[in-house]
């Protein structure tokens, strides 16, 4: 089990190492994120009226300050972070999804040290319990 030290790294490299593709690896975070931080996390899908499958659109995490969404649609994957306050978007700024991922990693582990109990859940999903 993790201690003090914990650190929350979702790298780009270390995810890439076990999910080569990055649609799979939106989904698997999509999963994820919605699993350990239901309350922050929003992933949307596509909705078709007889399809299985329903294809990732987007995911947004939010916190107090910011709001990071990425999104898949034809156009490829979009990657973003707001400057929130007082729950109103005032500046939104364009990413590359490596930089998204490592911007939302320290903002996790930012959150997780203000939030005793996501901490847990955060370990669990970093351990893919």
């Amino acid at each position: 089990m993790p201690t003090d030290g914990f650190l929350f790294d979702l790298s780009a490299a270390q995810w890439r190492n076990s999910i080569s593709d990055e649609t799979s690896l939106i989904e698997a975070l999509a999963v994820r994120l919605e699993q350990a931080l239901p309350k922050i996390t929003t992933v949307t899908r596509s909705v078709s009226l007889f399809a299985k499958n329903k294809p990732l659109r987007s995911i947004s995490v939010r916190f107090d300050d910011a709001e990071y969404m990425v999104t898949n649609d034809k156009h490829g994957i979009r990657a973003e972070k707001g400057k929130i306050v007082r729950d109103i978007r005032l500046k939104t700024e364009q990413l590359s999804f490596p930089e998204w991922l490592n911007e939302l990693s320290a903002a996790l582990q930012t959150y997780a040290e203000q939030h005793a109990e996501t901490r847990e859940s955060l370990e669990q999903f970093l351990l893919g319990d």
